[in-house]
This record gives structure tokens, sequence and C-alpha cells, in this order.
């Protein structure tokens, strides 16, 4: 149980339990938290009763656009953390908080992959002149 659920009012279920309280997160309810039976998704005893009241079509809107930009810049993240082949890389999350930075971010991608093909270039080469050493103090 969270904290949000210890301020709640105890409300039972028809079956006697006490209710859950849910948040949905559709297009039509986005955000807006409901009590119902745990097995609402199974065959529970079917209880359901909103505990917020309905928003605005404003609020919805602004909502389910947020969660898409939320989206978006999470599959953003998730790419730039793929164009990276080695852990000390750093953290990304400072250049995406304004949501306005599609053109940078995109520039600080393409210079990452370019930064990490060469230094994986680099790691080729002294590999191979570590082992051409090698060789020739072996001889």
């Amino acid at each position: 149980m969270n904290d949000e659920q210890c301020d709640t009012p105890h409300i039972l279920r028809y079956c006697g339990l006490r209710a859950t309280l849910q948040t949905s997160w559709t297009e039509s309810n986005p955000g807006r938290r409901f009590f119902s039976c745990s097995k609402y998704r199974q065959r529970g005893c079917g209880f359901f009763l909103w505990h917020d009241p309905e928003l605005s079509e404003r609020s919805k809107t602004i909502i389910n656009e947020l969660k898409m930009h939320n989206k978006k810049l999470k599959l953003e993240i998730n790419e730039l953390k793929k164009c990276t082949s080695y852990e000390g890389t750093g953290d990304y999350n400072d250049v995406l908080d304004d949501g306005n930075n599609n053109h940078v971010i995109m520039q600080l991608r393409d210079e990452i992959c370019s930064l990490n093909r060469k230094f994986r270039i680099a790691i080729a080469v002294v590999v191979c002149i570590w082992i051409v050493m090698m060789s020739m103090w072996l001889m």
C-alpha cells in the first residue's frame, strides 16, 4: 500500500474487501484515479468507483500530449544509450530537460556515434601495435 492509499477512505468492495486505488491512463481518463476490485482485470467482484472528478477536455488533451512527448523523449534517450559502446559516456538527461532541443539532440547523437567509432578504431590500432611489439620482443 502506498502513501496515497493511506490518505484515501476505506472503501469496501462488493466482496467485503478493501478497494484498491488505481490510476487510469486511457486517452479518455488520463491520470484519473479510481477505486476497484484488485482483480478488476480478472473476474473479480466488479466493483468500480471514480475517486477523482472528470477532467476537462483541455486537461485531457494536455495530459495526453505530455504522455506522448514523454514517450518520444524516452525513445530518444534509449537511442542515445544504444549509440554508446562503453559505460563511461555519461548521462544525457541534462540535455533532454528542455523539450525543444531536437536539433541539438540529433547533433549530439551523431557526434557520440562518430566518437564511438573513432574510439573503437583507436582501440584496434593500440591492440595491433601491442601485438606487433610483443611479436618483435619475443623474436
